[in-house]
Protein backbone atom coordinates (compact mmCIF):
# COMPACT_ATOMS: atom_id res chain seq x y z
CA UNK A 1 0.00 0.00 0.00
CA UNK A 2 2.82 2.37 0.90
CA UNK A 3 4.56 1.66 -2.41
CA UNK A 4 1.31 2.29 -4.28
CA UNK A 5 0.88 5.67 -2.57
CA UNK A 6 4.45 6.61 -3.37
CA UNK A 7 3.89 5.63 -7.00
CA UNK A 8 0.72 7.77 -7.18
CA UNK A 9 2.54 10.76 -5.67
CA UNK A 10 5.41 10.28 -8.14
CA UNK A 11 3.01 10.12 -11.10
CA UNK A 12 1.21 13.27 -9.92
CA UNK A 13 4.56 15.04 -9.56
CA UNK A 14 5.60 14.04 -13.06
CA UNK A 15 2.22 15.02 -14.50
CA UNK A 16 2.23 18.43 -12.83
CA UNK A 17 5.83 19.04 -13.88
CA UNK A 18 5.02 18.05 -17.45
CA UNK A 19 1.97 20.33 -17.49
CA UNK A 20 3.94 23.28 -16.18
CA UNK A 21 6.60 22.78 -18.81
CA UNK A 22 3.96 23.05 -21.53
CA UNK A 23 3.03 26.58 -20.48
CA UNK A 24 4.54 29.67 -22.10
CA UNK A 25 5.41 32.74 -20.07
CA UNK A 26 5.14 36.02 -21.97
CA UNK A 27 6.53 39.36 -20.80
CA UNK A 28 5.98 42.80 -22.29
CA UNK A 29 8.39 45.47 -21.10
CA UNK A 30 9.06 49.06 -22.08
CA UNK A 31 12.68 49.34 -20.94
CA UNK A 32 13.03 53.09 -21.64
CA UNK A 33 15.36 54.18 -24.42
CA UNK A 34 19.07 54.13 -23.73
CA UNK A 35 19.84 57.74 -24.59
CA UNK A 36 16.78 59.35 -22.99
CA UNK A 37 18.45 60.25 -19.70
CA UNK A 38 21.69 62.12 -19.24
CA UNK A 39 24.73 60.01 -18.38
CA UNK A 40 24.82 61.64 -14.93
CA UNK A 41 21.26 60.56 -14.13
CA UNK A 42 20.57 57.64 -11.82
CA UNK A 43 18.01 56.56 -14.42
CA UNK A 44 20.54 56.37 -17.24
CA UNK A 45 20.56 52.96 -18.95
CA UNK A 46 24.09 52.23 -17.74
CA UNK A 47 22.72 52.20 -14.19
CA UNK A 48 19.49 50.38 -14.97
CA UNK A 49 20.46 47.60 -17.35
CA UNK A 50 21.49 45.18 -14.62
CA UNK A 51 18.18 45.74 -12.82
CA UNK A 52 16.25 45.10 -16.03
CA UNK A 53 18.22 41.92 -16.70
CA UNK A 54 17.74 40.75 -13.11
CA UNK A 55 14.00 41.37 -13.29
CA UNK A 56 13.76 39.41 -16.54
CA UNK A 57 15.78 36.53 -15.08
CA UNK A 58 13.60 36.45 -11.98
CA UNK A 59 10.52 35.75 -14.11
CA UNK A 60 12.32 33.57 -16.66
CA UNK A 61 9.88 34.35 -19.49
CA UNK A 62 9.89 32.30 -22.67
CA UNK A 63 8.99 35.28 -24.86
CA UNK A 64 9.69 38.96 -24.27
CA UNK A 65 8.30 41.89 -26.22
CA UNK A 66 10.42 44.99 -25.66
CA UNK A 67 9.53 48.60 -26.38
CA UNK A 68 11.87 51.59 -26.76
CA UNK A 69 14.67 49.07 -27.19
CA UNK A 70 17.63 50.58 -29.01
CA UNK A 71 19.92 48.10 -30.69
CA UNK A 72 22.76 48.50 -28.22
CA UNK A 73 20.34 47.90 -25.35
CA UNK A 74 19.08 44.67 -26.89
CA UNK A 75 22.63 43.46 -27.45
CA UNK A 76 23.64 44.26 -23.88
CA UNK A 77 20.62 42.39 -22.55
CA UNK A 78 21.38 39.39 -24.74
CA UNK A 79 24.91 39.30 -23.34
CA UNK A 80 23.41 39.00 -19.85
CA UNK A 81 20.57 36.70 -20.95
CA UNK A 82 22.39 34.28 -23.20
CA UNK A 83 19.57 31.71 -23.31
CA UNK A 84 17.68 34.09 -25.61
CA UNK A 85 17.91 34.98 -29.25
CA UNK A 86 16.08 37.94 -30.76
CA UNK A 87 14.72 39.71 -33.79
CA UNK A 88 13.96 43.37 -34.36
CA UNK A 89 14.85 46.37 -36.51
CA UNK A 90 14.92 50.06 -35.70
CA UNK A 91 11.93 52.19 -36.59
CA UNK A 92 14.03 54.95 -38.18
CA UNK A 93 15.94 53.11 -40.90
CA UNK A 94 14.75 49.50 -40.67
CA UNK A 95 18.20 48.55 -39.44
CA UNK A 96 19.96 49.93 -36.37
CA UNK A 97 19.05 53.61 -35.97
CA UNK A 98 16.63 54.32 -33.15
CA UNK A 99 14.20 52.33 -31.07
CA UNK A 100 12.71 48.94 -31.89
CA UNK A 101 9.93 46.62 -30.81
CA UNK A 102 12.31 43.67 -30.57
CA UNK A 103 11.17 40.21 -29.53
CA UNK A 104 13.40 37.97 -27.42
CA UNK A 105 12.76 34.23 -27.31
CA UNK A 106 14.20 31.12 -25.67
CA UNK A 107 16.32 29.79 -28.51
CA UNK A 108 16.32 26.17 -27.30
CA UNK A 109 12.54 26.03 -27.27
CA UNK A 110 11.37 28.17 -30.19
CA UNK A 111 12.24 28.23 -33.86
CA UNK A 112 11.21 31.35 -35.83
CA UNK A 113 9.58 30.30 -39.10
CA UNK A 114 8.97 33.80 -40.40
CA UNK A 115 9.61 37.27 -39.04
CA UNK A 116 8.87 40.78 -40.18
CA UNK A 117 8.58 44.37 -39.04
CA UNK A 118 5.84 46.63 -40.34
CA UNK A 119 5.30 50.34 -39.82
CA UNK A 120 2.12 51.59 -38.20
CA UNK A 121 1.00 53.85 -41.02
CA UNK A 122 -0.95 54.00 -44.23
CA UNK A 123 2.09 52.36 -45.91
CA UNK A 124 3.10 49.60 -43.46
CA UNK A 125 5.61 47.97 -45.80
CA UNK A 126 7.71 51.14 -45.99
CA UNK A 127 9.60 53.08 -43.33
CA UNK A 128 6.98 55.67 -42.52
CA UNK A 129 5.05 57.69 -39.96
CA UNK A 130 1.30 57.28 -39.85
CA UNK A 131 -1.69 59.58 -39.38
CA UNK A 132 -1.06 62.17 -36.63
CA UNK A 133 1.81 60.26 -34.97
CA UNK A 134 4.78 62.18 -33.66
CA UNK A 135 7.21 59.36 -34.42
CA UNK A 136 7.67 56.31 -36.59
CA UNK A 137 6.06 53.28 -34.94
CA UNK A 138 6.41 49.59 -35.71
CA UNK A 139 4.96 46.17 -35.01
CA UNK A 140 7.15 43.07 -34.99
CA UNK A 141 5.49 39.79 -35.98
CA UNK A 142 7.10 36.35 -35.68
CA UNK A 143 5.65 32.96 -36.52
CA UNK A 144 7.19 30.44 -34.11
CA UNK A 145 7.34 26.70 -33.86
CA UNK A 146 7.39 25.47 -30.28
CA UNK A 147 9.87 22.59 -30.49
CA UNK A 148 8.60 21.18 -27.21
CA UNK A 149 4.91 21.18 -28.13
CA UNK A 150 5.40 20.67 -31.88
CA UNK A 151 2.95 23.52 -32.36
CA UNK A 152 3.04 26.77 -34.36
CA UNK A 153 1.82 30.17 -33.22
CA UNK A 154 2.20 33.90 -33.87
CA UNK A 155 3.53 36.53 -31.52
CA UNK A 156 3.34 40.26 -32.31
CA UNK A 157 4.79 43.13 -30.30
CA UNK A 158 4.36 46.89 -30.73
CA UNK A 159 4.58 50.42 -29.31
CA UNK A 160 1.82 52.86 -30.29
CA UNK A 161 2.40 56.59 -30.58
CA UNK A 162 2.35 58.71 -27.44
CA UNK A 163 0.92 61.86 -29.09
CA UNK A 164 -1.39 60.99 -31.97
CA UNK A 165 -4.80 59.82 -30.81
CA UNK A 166 -5.86 59.02 -34.35
CA UNK A 167 -2.60 57.14 -34.86
CA UNK A 168 -3.32 54.97 -31.83
CA UNK A 169 -6.84 54.20 -33.02
CA UNK A 170 -5.79 53.48 -36.59
CA UNK A 171 -2.82 51.42 -35.37
CA UNK A 172 -5.30 49.27 -33.45
CA UNK A 173 -7.29 48.70 -36.64
CA UNK A 174 -4.14 47.90 -38.60
CA UNK A 175 -2.95 45.39 -36.00
CA UNK A 176 -6.32 43.65 -36.01
CA UNK A 177 -6.26 43.48 -39.81
CA UNK A 178 -2.74 42.02 -39.74
CA UNK A 179 -3.43 39.43 -37.04
CA UNK A 180 -6.94 38.41 -38.12
CA UNK A 181 -5.50 36.40 -41.00
CA UNK A 182 -3.73 34.15 -38.46
CA UNK A 183 -6.39 33.94 -35.74
CA UNK A 184 -8.52 31.26 -37.41
CA UNK A 185 -5.73 28.71 -37.68
CA UNK A 186 -3.13 29.57 -35.03
CA UNK A 187 -2.78 30.67 -31.43
CA UNK A 188 -1.94 34.40 -31.45
CA UNK A 189 -0.39 36.61 -28.77
CA UNK A 190 -0.03 40.35 -29.03
CA UNK A 191 1.79 42.62 -26.58
CA UNK A 192 2.85 46.22 -26.33
CA UNK A 193 2.91 49.65 -24.82
CA UNK A 194 -0.27 50.99 -26.39
CA UNK A 195 -0.19 54.43 -24.76
CA UNK A 196 -3.88 54.18 -23.93
CA UNK A 197 -5.98 52.62 -21.20
CA UNK A 198 -8.86 50.16 -21.42
CA UNK A 199 -11.29 53.10 -21.68
CA UNK A 200 -10.01 54.11 -25.13
CA UNK A 201 -11.51 53.45 -28.55
CA UNK A 202 -8.35 51.63 -29.62
CA UNK A 203 -8.68 49.14 -26.79
CA UNK A 204 -12.28 48.47 -27.80
CA UNK A 205 -11.17 47.82 -31.38
CA UNK A 206 -8.58 45.29 -30.24
CA UNK A 207 -11.10 43.64 -27.91
CA UNK A 208 -13.43 42.87 -30.82
CA UNK A 209 -11.03 40.13 -31.94
CA UNK A 210 -8.59 39.59 -29.08
CA UNK A 211 -8.83 39.13 -25.32
CA UNK A 212 -7.00 41.13 -22.67
CA UNK A 213 -5.01 38.63 -20.61
CA UNK A 214 -5.74 40.59 -17.44
CA UNK A 215 -9.48 40.13 -17.95
CA UNK A 216 -9.41 36.46 -18.97
CA UNK A 217 -6.73 35.36 -16.52
CA UNK A 218 -7.54 32.77 -13.89
CA UNK A 219 -5.30 34.68 -11.47
CA UNK A 220 -4.07 38.27 -11.65
CA UNK A 221 -2.13 40.50 -9.30
CA UNK A 222 0.03 43.61 -9.22
CA UNK A 223 -2.62 46.29 -9.49
CA UNK A 224 -3.66 48.32 -12.54
CA UNK A 225 -0.74 50.67 -13.20
CA UNK A 226 2.11 50.06 -15.65
CA UNK A 227 3.54 53.54 -16.25
CA UNK A 228 5.47 54.93 -13.27
CA UNK A 229 7.65 57.74 -14.66
CA UNK A 230 10.55 56.45 -12.53
CA UNK A 231 8.29 56.92 -9.53
CA UNK A 232 7.43 60.51 -10.40
CA UNK A 233 4.21 59.98 -12.34
CA UNK A 234 2.14 57.20 -10.78
CA UNK A 235 -1.55 57.71 -11.58
CA UNK A 236 -4.47 55.46 -10.64
CA UNK A 237 -5.49 52.88 -13.28
CA UNK A 238 -2.80 54.06 -15.70
CA UNK A 239 -2.33 50.64 -17.28
CA UNK A 240 -1.09 51.19 -20.83
CA UNK A 241 0.93 47.98 -21.34
CA UNK A 242 -1.01 44.89 -22.38
CA UNK A 243 -0.83 41.28 -23.44
CA UNK A 244 -3.71 40.15 -25.67
CA UNK A 245 -4.48 36.64 -26.93
CA UNK A 246 -6.95 35.01 -29.29
CA UNK A 247 -9.40 32.22 -28.44
CA UNK A 248 -6.81 29.51 -29.05
CA UNK A 249 -4.84 30.61 -25.98
CA UNK A 250 -5.74 30.02 -22.34
CA UNK A 251 -4.44 32.62 -19.87
CA UNK A 252 -3.38 31.08 -16.55
CA UNK A 253 -2.18 34.20 -14.77
CA UNK A 254 -1.40 37.89 -15.21
CA UNK A 255 1.03 39.95 -13.18
CA UNK A 256 2.37 43.50 -13.09
CA UNK A 257 5.75 43.51 -11.36
CA UNK A 258 6.22 46.71 -9.34
CA UNK A 259 9.61 45.72 -7.90
CA UNK A 260 12.09 48.50 -7.13
CA UNK A 261 15.64 48.21 -5.84
CA UNK A 262 16.47 50.50 -2.92
CA UNK A 263 14.22 53.12 -4.46
CA UNK A 264 15.59 52.65 -8.00
CA UNK A 265 13.16 51.84 -10.80
CA UNK A 266 14.43 49.48 -13.53
CA UNK A 267 12.37 51.45 -16.05
CA UNK A 268 9.67 54.08 -16.25
CA UNK A 269 7.24 51.23 -16.95
CA UNK A 270 6.51 48.10 -14.96
CA UNK A 271 6.71 44.82 -16.88
CA UNK A 272 3.57 42.76 -17.49
CA UNK A 273 3.83 38.98 -17.38
CA UNK A 274 1.28 36.35 -18.37
CA UNK A 275 1.57 32.59 -18.29
CA UNK A 276 -0.46 31.04 -21.05
CA UNK A 277 -1.27 27.66 -22.52
CA UNK A 278 -1.83 26.96 -26.20
CA UNK A 279 -5.12 25.17 -26.85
Amino acid sequence: MKKLLLLIVFVIFLTNGFAQNQNIKVMTYNIRCGYCEDSSSVNNWSNRKYLVAYLIKSHNPDLIGLQEAEMFQVKELIEMLDEYDWYGVSREDGKVKGESTAILYKKKRFKPLSKKTLWLSETPNRISKGWDAALNRTVTIIKFRDKKLKQEFYYANTHFDHIGEKARTESSRLVIDLLSKYCEDYPVMFSGDLNYTSASDGYKILSEKLFDSKITSENENGGNITFNGFGNDIQPDNKIDFIFVNDKVEVLNHKIDTTTFNGLFPSDHYPVISEIKLK
